[in-house]
């Protein structure tokens, strides 16, 4: 078959031809963009929709957790306040073998220690009798010079020295009345 068209129909047809096919792809490429925008459309929805469901999340549970904090607040605060109570107990807690131990480290050599009477009493500034027995006379004024010179105990004064009465090796009775300090205890 022979075209016997003319050329600038022709041209006229190629052009169509291809204004058809521009027009195709531009149906397919707006399709094709529409469905982008779905997409994301669908994307923002169930962001929005997530997103909303962690806030809901987020905020019970920061109600909830203020609810637990504030319960488990009170307890810390509870045995807090029994703790210092403890405390004030514990600081007022008098080792009587500190107290002995202490008294014994104060002894001079040639004393010996008869007795001593300690209570709660002894610790408020009541005064406490120590008994001794010394050797002689010169070792009971050194056991109450020994007791002046340490802070665990003031007012350290004789009240009695007798050459009677006293045990084998030491002779010498010894009454001393002091004041022990708290420091005694210690």
């Amino acid at each position: 078959m022979i075209n016997l068209m003319p050329d600038g129909e022709k041209q006229e047809i190629r052009a169509a031809r291809t204004n058809v096919i521009l027009a195709r792809y531009i149906i397919v490429i707006l399709c094709a963009f529409g469905f982008l925008i779905l997409l994301l459309a669908g994307s923002y929805v169930v962001l929005t929709q997530t997103k909303e469901a962690a806030q809901r999340l987020v905020s019970s549970n920061s109600t909830k957790a203020t609810a637990d904090y504030s319960a488990t607040k009170a307890q810390v605060d509870a045995l807090s306040a029994s703790l210092s109570q403890t405390k004030t107990i514990l600081d007022q807690e008098v080792l009587y073998s500190n107290v002995l131990m202490n008294i014994g480290q104060q002894m001079p050599a040639g004393t010996v220690l008869q007795g001593v009477t300690l209570n709660a009493a002894s610790f408020t500034g009541t005064p406490v009798i120590v008994k001794a027995y010394a050797k002689t006379t010169d070792d009971a004024v050194t056991l109450r010079q020994k007791f002046q010179s340490t802070p665990i105990f003031t007012n350290v004064n004789f009240d009695s020295v007798s050459d009677s009465g006293g045990i084998d090796d030491y002779p010498v009775s010894v009454s001393i009345t002091l004041t022990i300090t708290r420091a005694a205890a210690q």
